[in-house]
Formats: C-alpha cells, structure tokens, sequence
C-alpha cells in the first residue's frame, strides 16, 4: 500500500512530516535530510552509496522552503543559501519509522500437537521454478520457524540446488555443504549414530548460522527420528511461570566451545542463552549442553544459573512439545538455527544425511527481495 505524505511543516532546524496512514508522525532534522540528499551527485544511482561528504554540510544548514509534492508522493526541500532542490520519495521518509535493519517478523508459536496437524511444506519443483514458492517457503519459515521440501532428489546437487535458490550455502570448520554418516569424520556427535539431545548449532561461533537445512540421502536403519522444538515457545512459558529463571538465562553470557586438536581448531564464542535486541524483544535463542565451555560464576549466581538451566532443559524434555519426523529420502528440513532447537533419537543402520548453513542476513535480504517484486512494503 503507498503511504501519502499529509503535511511537512518546518520548525526551527526540523521538519515535522505527518502521514495519512494514521501512524506516528516523524520528526527529521534539515542536517539529517541533507546527509541523506537523494539526488545524483550525493547518492550513487546504482550503488546506493552515499557520495556527500557529510562533515561539510554547515551544522546550522538552513531551508529556504519545503512543500508536500505530487500529492503527497514526495517531499520537496530547497536549500539556502544556493536554491538547491532535493526531491525525497514519502514512501522513504515513512520507512524510516521502522527499525531499518528489522524485517517485519509475524511469527506463530506452536507446541508438537498444533505444528504436527499441518506442518509447512512446498513443493521442490514449484520451488526451484516458482518466486511465489520462494516467498512461501521463506515465510513458512518466518512464521513457523522451519519449513519442508517435498519431492527432493536424494542427491548432493540437489540439496545444493535447494540451499542456493534460497542464498549461498555458509563455509565452517565442516566445509560449504557437508553430507556425512556416523563415521567422526569430524569431532562431533552428529557424526555418530548416538542420540543428540535438543540444541542450537553455532554457539561457538560469533555469528551462529541463522539458517540450517537438512537432507536424508538415505535411511536404511532404524530410529533416528528428529525432534523440533520451537525456542520462543519455550522462551514465552518461562517469561510467565518462571520470569526469574528467564532473567537469568537472558543475562549470563555461557561460553560455547568447539575442540578439533588433530586439525588445530578451537572456537569460542559466549552470550546468553536468551539474546534480545535493543527494544528488548527475544532475537535469537542459543544452547548447547554438548559445547558448554567450563566457566565460573560467584557461588550464588551459580545456583541460580545451574536452575535455570535446569527449568528451561525442562521444558525442552517435555514431549508435548516437539514435532517429531523422521526424515525420509526426499524431504528436505530448512529451519531458523536462532529459534528452534533440534535433537536426534540414536539409530542403529545405515542413515547419510546431507545439508548446508545459510547466513541469516541472506535469507532475510531473499525474503525482502521477494516481497518488494510482490509489491509490499517491507
């Protein structure tokens, strides 16, 4: 939907923009509007790259008139003392009462029985063929926090196919894509047939993947079932019964750690079990008992952290919660690695499963791409 401008009026160094969609008006300095001056020669056309020199724009930089233009499409603003017009698009300004680097999140928390009912899936050839489909399974993912892929090729160039029409596939200490069978190829239990219990990937790392995704390439063997459980559901029962336990977990950083001597890596990374962004919303959930690194806390604080931890490994046993599926030749398992956690039942037999880490900040640039082409605001 195009948002008008209504009104734009000039008080002192500021500029009071007021919009017809009834939302909050904007206030923006005339020092801020001239370092983000759209026109040629102070932003790249193709770039978007700011070419002004900001520190020479005079601090007390003055307008000699500012209008509501084309029908409150665009704001004109001319400058003293050279009568210089910079032209700003409404749908710019109006953008700029959102958090820029947050993509619009509506989220569905669930429990095992509600998700299990209709999980979300696509279909792999409308996928691979299809912007819509794209857009589906990315939002799927958005809302949901993972998404299937059904009528997948049980083969790597397909996996890689999947994870690269989404975005390029992460390189790790496990190599881009990885494809593996119990076989310690790696210092890692995935690489065993032994059960895993529910985690999040990354917490060695500063920047945990924001997306995984799994593909059985083959499955002659028995149990192995995966489990999912949604992290911000969990997060949502600890903030109303055990808000005491949360706070805990949202401020002790734990260490995670990553030990290969053969290879000669050792990766260390801390932060809180329950991570928030500036406005205090919850951005990204990240556990794993297997990587905890030891670390010391003043006695007291560590009993309390040792409940804590213990409430909210709780709530992750509690089977009402998962989403259990075994996965199958065929299916592929795209999920947000920062909300939901995973854990493996042991298997006895032959299972490979082939897969690939996605940076967060491609799949939502991917998913903003997608819904500016569909003509939505993001």
């Amino acid at each position: 939907m195009t948002t008008l401008l209504r009104s734009a009026t000039l008080r002192g160094q500021d500029v009071e923009l007021c919009f017809r969609d009834g939302r909050p008006d904007l206030t923006l300095s005339l020092f801020w509007l001239r370092d983000h001056d759209p026109n040629e020669d102070a932003l790249h056309p193709e770039t978007q790259q700011r070419l002004i020199d900001t520190f020479q724009i005079p601090a007390d930089i003055a307008a000699q008139a500012i209008a509501v233009a084309e029908d409150g499409r665009a704001l004109r603003v001319q400058w003293l003392p050279d009568g210089r017009v910079s032209r700003f698009e409404t749908q710019f300004l109006a953008g700029l009462r959102a958090d820029p680097e947050a993509l619009p999140v509506v989220r569905s928390l669930w429990s095992g029985e509600s998700i299990a009912a209709q999980p979300p899936q696509v279909g792999y050839a409308e996928l691979m063929s299809e912007d819509a489909t794209l857009k589906a399974l990315l939002e799927n993912v958005e809302r949901y926090g993972f998404c299937l892929v059904e009528g997948v090729p049980a083969t790597p160039q397909a996996t890689c196919a999947v994870a690269e029409r989404v975005a390029y596939i992460r390189s790790t200490i496990f190599g881009g894509y990885y494809d593996f069978t119990a076989n310690m190829e790696h210092k890692d239990t995935a690489y065993t047939s032994m059960a895993i219990g529910p985690h999040t990937d990354g917490t060695y790392s500063l920047d945990a993947p924001g997306c995984q995704m799994f593909h059985c390439l083959a499955a002659d063997c028995s149990g192995g079932d995966n489990v999912l459980i949604d992290g911000f559901k969990v997060a949502q029962i600890m903030q109303r019964q055990h808000a005491g336990d949360y706070d805990v977990l949202s401020t002790v950083e734990i260490p995670g750690r990553y030990l290969d001597h053969a290879r000669g890596i050792q990766l260390m990374a801390r932060r809180p079990l329950f991570r928030h962004n500036r406005s205090g919303e919850l951005l990204q959930v990240s556990y794993n008992n297997h990587d905890r690194a030891p670390f010391v806390l003043p006695l007291e604080q560590h009993r309390r952290f040792y409940r804590a931890l213990a409430t909210f490994a709780g709530l992750c046993a509690e089977s009402k919660l998962h989403y259990r599926r075994r996965l199958l030749p065929g299916s592929v398992l795209l999920f947000d690695n920062w909300r939901l956690l995973h854990a493996r039942e042991a298997y006895v037999g032959y299972r490979r499963l082939a897969g690939a880490y996605l940076n967060r900040e491609d799949v939502e640039s991917r998913l903003r791409v997608l819904r500016i082409r569909a003509g939505e605001a993001v």
